[in-house]
């Protein structure tokens, strides 16, 4: 009797194991060319593949420092062979995943760099928040397009090249100016430039202005616990 048991027992784990969810895998690619910043063309296995980086966002290629993100990418992985771990399959049909090249992690290498932001919308693992953290060095130390204090970053830009337009106005209402060729939006804020670029808690803003304008007028902010309408109490609006 104990001996079925123990059968039984031994069956029964052995069909969990099998039913039960794979774990995500990396799998071995080489690296064909760069699109942009954020996306790459690989070989696996004779088959060519399009790959978006997960959880960050580096600018569009005709948006400033397009060029410069692209070549930072290029630089690091163009003709080598490295690690993909697939973690989803956007709305084009490519890849969405982690690329390591010599045990490091691709997508985090730009993010240290400054040539991409946290793509805080789709950037939902643990090791996001340490990604926050490069990705606020980058800003401090003003690295790559950290340089530009009014970088404006990809999905606002994309957004604004796609919304129909009054000429010299956003979609909600605030004015456009023009710098080098970029659209910005002007909120009267640091010099009379600011713009929504993904940051939303205090820790992040430079001035009580700034953080009144990202509340006022950027989604997600984070910024006004008691809800009385001012941002960053203990930090800068005191």
């Amino acid at each position: 009797m104990q001996r079925s048991i123990a059968f039984y027992l031994s069956l029964l784990a052995f069909f969990l194991l099998i039913t039960s969810p794979s774990k995500s895998f990396a799998w071995p690619a080489k690296v064909l060319s760069v699109t942009d910043g954020d996306t790459i063309n690989v070989e696996r296995k004779g088959r060519q593949l399009r790959v978006r980086l997960y959880g960050i966002d580096a600018p569009e290629m005709n948006q400033s420092f397009g060029q410069k993100a692209k070549e930072l990418t290029s630089s690091l992985i163009l003709g080598r062979n490295v690690d993909v771990e697939q973690k989803d399959i956007d709305r084009y049909g490519r890849i969405v995943g982690l690329v390591k090249i010599d045990g490091q992690g691709l997508n985090e290498l730009i993010i240290q760099n400054g040539y991409a932001w946290v793509y805080q919308q789709y950037c939902k693992e643990n090791f996001c928040s340490e990604w926050n953290q490069s990705e606020a060095a980058a800003r401090k130390q003003k690295k790559g397009l950290w340089s530009d204090p009014v970088a404006i970053a990809p999905w606002d830009w994309r957004h604004h090249k796609s919304a129909p337009q009054r000429p010299g106005v956003a979609k909600d209402n605030s004015p456009l100016i023009l710098v080098g060729g970029d659209m910005r939006i002007d909120g009267g804020v640091s010099g009379g430039q600011s713009k929504c670029d993904g940051r939303t808690s205090c820790s992040q803003m430079t001035s009580c202005q700034e953080a009144t304008f990202f509340l006022n007028n950027c989604a997600g902010s984070k910024m006004d616990g008691d809800g009385d309408g001012v941002p960053c109490e203990k930090q800068w609006c005191k």
